[in-house]
């Protein structure tokens, strides 16, 4: 019996002895199990493939997950619990024996919870290891050592993708699943627990991709294919038994196996206890492997009413995997790829897809198994992007997020036959979990984005976690109360969030629990307070203090305190009710605008009051939402207090008979210096306020007229409050027209408010109007800027008039040179080169990132093209005072900044080398496609569209792609990390180019030298020899086996073209 587990009967509802009967009140919320329709799936147990060992996992290794929201896939609701796993298996769940001595044994690696879900690992029905994401035909004269490595890259992205159990659609070669699958059983190389396949087999009419098929024609031939396959090891049997539009040869409702030929098949695979899968789209194909027992069908697409009745009746005997997403991307996605929608349509995908759609919407309803598995590997459909077909199970299917996890997990363990084990977080259960940094029962989407997959275990072995998962502070054990929350700007202009100490002025900067830095106070009450320090202590008078919050009008409360109702009534400045004590809350709002830190000083605006007054207020910060909230869950809607001065024009707010104009002037709210949470201070809080050190009003919570929770009900009776709101509660008696005789502020005054654990609100009254209220408040744009987080925010940017871009001097010699980056590239596309020619020895070297790109920013508003470029290329010579006899060196796009630099400014340039320049002007079709790829790194982001993966593939020649291989991930890495909208602006720019008259390349005046590749596509040599011949001073160089990105795929072969020449 596996540890922690106790079976009562034959149905167990005890997880580590608690029972979760409905009617039980453990800890583990089971509500009754729903029933899951692959439950009655019973395949032959003649037919369980082997369930084979993974090793690696050390039998004494222990890991503690405390605090998680426990995902199971028995078809429970998530609850909190803790987990422990212990050598390849978990042994509790839900509740840990002996909780504490584990978390300090040192032995035992602990992973704290933070609201992240624990979950079984995923799982995929229709797996292709062996595509290589693009040209399927050209796989089968693949050399078997380059296919080998596409092989295990694949692999890996399953596990790196939370997949940890993977079922063998088919291999591109005979026995590469084989091979591969024994390797990650060995633990060789990292990958998912894998049922391998053979080569898909078909009749010699009927293929679909012939380099990677197993061909035979008939019963006997189809037999003896089945036993040489079982022969190398697979775990199960392909039949492609149906056509596929795309291949233009065989229609997908076109079956072309015989009745005999399925039978045989069935026959020979079933007796040597092996199962068969089959891709199946026509109706005819379907009803035939349910007719004869083909355990897995693929697709399913054109199931008719009769063969969805024969599914129905046999639903304990078949699982259908119908790789939805290969027919939504081939449909929607597949145009930068060159399969356009128009075509795709024509063929009868669009038609296919939506009678899908209701086929499996309708195998759905009917309790027929469906699993996800989308067949990926094809170009535009990705390996990376599997938990795709989890969120079109929930989109396009109707299942509920749900019901599609446990098809993903639990699902797919019983198609493994091994659902006694696998796919379920249950003690005695095999290891195999995600912790997801949120609930993907929220967001089915989640499951895509890597960067939320924390922690991949496999087997009781951790794949993936940052190291400081476990990291073991001491303030984990006594954290500091951090809560002084202070918002500034640090010696960047990047604002922040830190800790005050009130005792030292020393501010200790604070982070989310993730290690990004806390750029706003809204962030600190989303994450309810659950930050922790990161950096070195500052101190206060090295940072510009902010208000805690600035962004929307405080709302106010006036007459709260008795005896200043009873003075302000007195002032003759009242124009509200008249009397002592107000029947209701008095209710007023002061302008955003007005807020100011502490510090800054209060403009005294002599031309609108000559009574400026202080009040010295609590400010009660909201921290969530909420609308009819009632006196006795207010505090529950209380995130914590600040300090707010309400500095007040006396004679506009009698004038008005309203207090909104006297209140709001610019600078008329003073708020801060902090803001604290309510659980980090005294439930009553006093306040008082002094003017050049003399005290002038003193009160505290329990003077209010109206209590704070009774201010929250009223305000919220018809208005909804939202987390930031700020309620000022009103002031004290003691304000400066209550004095005798009153008195008012006056420049040079400095008021200070104190008030319990909050500080002291310091601000001195100005002695002028400096330049108007303008130069007291930046106005803000917005127009957003993108492409700022590789200088966290700007920082050593250089100014180029308008903009800031990224600039780089390497070497100190007289010469200057100046490198111009393509599409796509950044400045690191040329280190390797100076590196290898020695330039930063012999050269004053000048790098730069075209606006958007690299470490370039670019406003959304900005219009790039190639003029804007060239400008951006004189204002770095200006800044760098360069003057005359630039060598400038440029690749694919930046060539056509450089001819335009170069030809508008001879005198600034005395060598000119151009690394693959694209024709000019650009062709329409080229400048089209340019425009569809904006279009589509703006939908989709620069991987998920595809855009990463058809750029280097298309620019980087075949050895590249096989043998270089560090070289093409360095291309697709360049890609990967630009920014959408400047990549898309740049496309644009380059788009630009078409339509115009193009460079006159006549006119250029410098010593040039072309170079390219042997297999560029975008300046192929022909190209070249063609420019040349317009260039009076030219030389040129063909690289062989080098595509578009020449210096990083042969760096060698580029700078021996190019030493002599410089």
């Amino acid at each position: 019996m596996a540890p922690g587990v106790v079976v009562n009967g034959t149905d167990s509802h005890t997880v580590n002895g608690i029972d979760n009967t409905p009617e039980s009140n453990g800890t583990h919320p089971n509500r009754g199990r729903r029933l899951c329709v692959y439950d009655e799936v019973q395949f032959d147990h003649k037919l369980k493939p082997k369930a084979y060992h993974m090793e690696g996992t050390r039998p004494d290794s222990k890991v503690l997950f405390l605090d998680v929201n426990i995902l199971d896939s028995t078809s429970a609701e998530p609850y909190r619990g803790d987990v422990l796993i212990e050598g390849e298996r978990f042994s509790y769940v839900g509740s840990v024996p002996d909780v504490e001595r584990l978390k300090s044994d040192p032995k035992v690696r602990v992973i704290q919870g933070r609201n992240r879900t624990l979950m079984p690992g995923l799982g995929d029905a229709h797996t292709h290891f062996t595509w290589n994401e693009g040209d399927l035909g050209a796989l089968g004269g693949l050399g078997v050592e380059e296919h080998t490595l596409v092989t295990v890259r694949a692999a890996q992205k399953y596990l790196d993708s939370g997949y940890t159990m993977c079922f063998g659609a088919a291999s591109a070669k005979e026995r590469l699943d084989v091979v591969i699958r024994d390797a990650i059983n060995r633990g060789d190389i990292p990958g998912p627990r894998y049922l391998a396949n053979g080569k898909e087999m078909a009749r010699r009419d009927g293929e679909l991709v012939g380099g990677i098929t197993a061909f035979a024609d008939g019963p006997l031939e189809m037999r003896e294919v089945i036993r040489h396959h079982i022969d190398l090891g697979v775990d199960q049997i392909k039949l492609s038994m149906s056509g596929e539009e795309i291949c233009e040869t065989r229609s997908a409702e076109d079956c072309y196996f015989t009745d005999e030929e399925t039978a045989a098949c069935v026959d020979e695979a079933h007796r040597q206890g092996k199962r068969l899968c089959a891709h199946a789209r026509a109706r005819d194909s379907v009803k035939m492997c349910i007719k004869h027992g083909v355990d897995v069908i693929y697709h399913a697409s054109w199931t008719d009413a009769e063969g969805m009745d024969m599914l129905e009746a046999n639903k304990s005997k078949h699982m259908v995997a119908p790789g939805i997403n290969w027919l939504y991307c081939t449909l929607y996605e597949a145009e930068p790829f060159g399969y356009s929608f128009s075509k795709a349509e024509k063929v009868g995908y669009k038609r296919e897809f939506e009678n899908a759609k209701k086929v499996l919407k309708e195998m759905h309803q009917r309790g027929i198994t469906v699993l996800p598995g989308g067949d990926y590997g094809f170009a535009w459909t990705p390996h990376g992007t599997y938990a795709r077909d989890l969120e079109h199970f929930v989109k396009l299917l109707d299942f509920t997020p749900m019901e599609s996890i446990l098809a993903a997990t639990a699902g797919i363990a019983k198609l493994f036959m091994r659902e006694d084990e696998l796919g379920k977080i249950l003690p005695g259960f095999l290891a195999d979990c995600i912790l997801v940094d949120g609930n993907p029962l929220d967001d089915i989407a989640i499951l895509q984005d890597h960067d939320k997959l924390n922690v991949i275990m496999i087997n009781g072995r951790i794949h993936k976690a940052s190291y400081t998962e476990f990291v073991k502070l001491e303030s984990d054990v006594n954290p500091p109360p951090l809560t002084n929350y202070l918002t500034y700007k640090d010696s960047h202009g990047r604002t922040r969030i830190g800790h005050l100490n009130l005792e030292d002025s020393m501010i200790t900067p604070l982070a989310m629990k993730s290690g990004a830095p806390l750029t706003s106070f809204a962030e600190v009450i989303e994450l309810g307070n659950d930050t922790i320090p990161c950096g070195e202590a500052v101190s206060l008078d090295t940072v510009t203090i902010l208000p805690p919050l600035d962004n929307r009008d405080i709302l106010c409360v006036g007459k709260n305190y008795s005896e200043h109702a009873k003075e302000f009534n007195n002032s003759g400045y009242d124009s509200s009710d008249k009397v002592d004590l107000p029947s209701q809350p008095v209710i007023f709002t002061k302008r955003s605008t007005s807020i100011i830190a502490s510090g800054q000083e209060i403009l005294p605006h002599p031309d609108f009051t000559s009574t400026l007054d202080y009040e010295g207020e609590i400010g009660v910060i909201i921290g969530k939402s909420g609308f009819r909230i009632s006196e006795s869950q207010a505090m529950d809607y209380i995130w914590g207090y600040c300090i707010l001065n309400d500095v007040t024009a006396r004679e506009r707010q009698r004038d008005h008979k309203q207090f909104y104009i006297g209140k709001s002037a610019d600078t008329f709210c003073p708020m801060g210096p902090i803001a604290v949470p309510a659980s980090s201070l005294p439930k009553m809080l006093r306040v008082q306020t002094f003017v050049n050190g003399q005290k002038r009003q003193d009160g505290t919570t329990d003077d209010l007229i109206f209590s704070i929770p009774g201010l929250v009900k009223t305000l919220s009776e018809g208005t909804t409050l939202q987390a930031g709101d700020v309620i000022a509660t009103g002031t004290p008696a003691g304000v400066g027209f209550g004095l005798d005789p009153p008195t008012f502020l006056k420049p040079g005054d400095v008021v200070e408010i104190s008030v319990t654990g909050l500080g002291t609100l310091r601000n001195r009254v100005s002695q002028g109007m400096p330049d108007a209220i303008a130069k007291q408040s930046a106005i803000s744009s917005a127009i957003p800027t993108y492409n700022l987080e590789p200088s966290c925010g700007g920082s050593g940017l250089l100014s180029i008039g308008s903009k800031s871009l990224y600039v780089e001097e390497i070497g100190s010699e007289t010469i200057p040179v100046v490198f111009v980056h393509g599409l796509g590239g950044t400045s690191e596309f040329f280190r390797p080169l100076i590196q290898q020619l020695g330039l930063d020895r012999s050269y004053r070297c000048i790098l730069s990132d075209l606006e958007g790109h690299g470490a370039s920013p670019t406003k959304a508003s900005s219009v790039i093209s190639i003029h804007s470029y060239a400008n951006d290329l004189l204002g770095i010579f200006n800044q760098k005072s360069i003057n005359s006899g630039t060598i400038v060196v440029a690749h694919s796009m930046g060539c056509l900044v450089a001819l335009s630099f170069a030809i508008r400014y001879p005198h600034l340039v005395s060598k000119l080398i151009l690394l693959g320049p694209p024709p000019s002007p650009l062709p329409a079709t080229a400048a089209e496609a340019q425009r569809q790829r904006a279009a589509a790194v703006r939908q989709g982001g620069m991987r998920a569209s595809g855009v990463v993966e058809a750029v280097a593939t298309a620019g980087t020649s075949i050895m590249t792609r096989t043998e270089r291989t560090v070289a093409f991930s360095a291309v697709r890495a360049s890609l990967s990390s630009q920014n959408p909208e400047g990549y898309a602006k740049g496309c644009t720019a380059l788009a630009g180019t078409s339509g115009s008259q193009g460079i006159e390349l006549e006119k250029l005046q410098c010593p040039t030298m072309l170079v390219t590749g042997e297999e560029d596509k975008v300046c192929p040599p022909s190209l070249v020899e063609k420019m040349k011949s317009r260039i009076e001073k030219s030389s040129s160089k063909v690289l062989g086996g080098v595509g578009h990105w020449h210096a990083i795929e042969d760096v060698d072969s580029v700078a021996g073209a190019l030493r002599d020449f410089l």
